[in-house]
C-alpha cells in the first residue's frame, strides 16, 4: 500500500535537478519512482526554515545561505497559533507573512513545501494550536467534532488566500502541501483524514498533498491518493 514512500525531512529522490526558471505555470506530479516536474524528475533536496523563527530582515539571507549549501527546497510549517492568536482575528503581517516568504524562495530560485497541517509538533507551544480552542471543554482536536473542524475550516480558507495562489500550478513555486502531522501516532481516524483533504481542497489547495509519519505509525496516518512521507529521526 505504501510504495510511494520518501523522506520528509530530506525528500532526495534520484534524478536531474534542472535550473528551471520559476516564473510560469508548471506541472508537478508524483511518478512511479520520480517527482516530475513538467513530466522531467526532480531531486528535491529540501530543509526546513521556519519564518516564524527567523526575524523577517533574515529571511533572504538565510535563503540565501539554504541555496549556498547545496539546497533547492526549503519547507516550512504554518503555524495556527501565530496566525490567529484570538479566534476571528487574523494576522498575516510582519513576521507572520508567509506569503511573502515564499515569494522571497521564489526570487532567490528555492522551491517550497509549505506545512499548514493544523498540528505541526516542531517543539512549538500546543503544537501550534491555538489557545483559545481550549476555551470550550468540550473540544477535541484532531477529531470529527463540529466546533473544532468549524474552526479549523475558517483558519484554513485565510491560509488558503494567502498560499493557494502560490502553488507550483498556478505559477508559484509551492511543490506540495501537507495536510497532517504524524497522525498515526495519534489515531488512525480516516473520515477525520478525508475531511482535512477536502478542507484544503475547499481552500484552493489543488495539487500534491501529503502526510508525514514515522515508519511505524505511516499506515494509520496513511490516505489512499496522498504521498505518504516517513518521517527521518535523529
Amino acid at each position: 500500500m505504501l510504495k510511494r514512500i520518501v523522506l520528509c525531512a530530506m525528500l532526495a529522490i534520484a534524478g536531474s535537478v534542472p535550473s528551471i526558471a520559476q516564473t510560469a505555470t508548471h506541472t508537478f506530479a508524483l511518478g512511479d519512482k520520480d517527482f516530475l516536474l513538467d513530466g522531467k524528475p526532480l531531486q528535491m533536496i529540501s530543509g526546513e526554515m521556519h519564518y516564524e523563527r527567523v526575524p523577517r530582515e533574515y529571511w533572504r539571507e538565510r535563503i540565501k545561505m539554504a541555496k549556498a549549501m547545496g539546497l533547492n527546497t526549503i519547507g516550512t510549517y504554518v503555524f495556527w497559533n501565530a496566525h490567529e492568536p484570538l479566534q476571528g482575528h487574523y494576522d498575516f503581517t510582519g513576521n507572520n507573512d508567509v506569503a511573502e516568504f515564499v515569494r522571497i524562495c521564489k526570487e532567490e530560485g528555492m522551491w517550497v513545501i509549505m506545512r499548514p497541517s493544523p498540528y505541526a509538533c516542531a517543539e512549538w507551544e500546543f503544537g501550534g494550536y491555538p489557545w483559545w480552542l481550549l476555551k470550550d471543554r468540550n473540544m477535541k482536536v484532531r477529531s470529527k467534532e463540529p466546533s473544532f473542524i468549524n474552526a479549523y475550516r475558517a483558519y484554513m480558507m485565510e491560509v488558503g488566500k494567502q498560499l493557494a495562489p502560490l502553488q507550483v500550478n498556478h505559477g508559484g513555486n509551492i511543490l506540495m502541501v501537507q495536510i497532517e502531522n504524524e497522525y498515526g501516532s495519534y489515531s488512525n481516524d480516516k473520515e477525520y483524514l478525508a475531511q482535512n483533504e477536502k478542507i484544503f481542497r475547499d481552500a484552493g489547495f489543488d495539487g500534491l498533498l501529503f502526510t508525514c509519519d514515522g515508519p511505524s505509525q505511516m499506515p494509520a496516518g496513511y490516505l489512499p491518493g496522498f504521498l505518504p512521507c516517513r518521517k527521518r529521526r535523529g
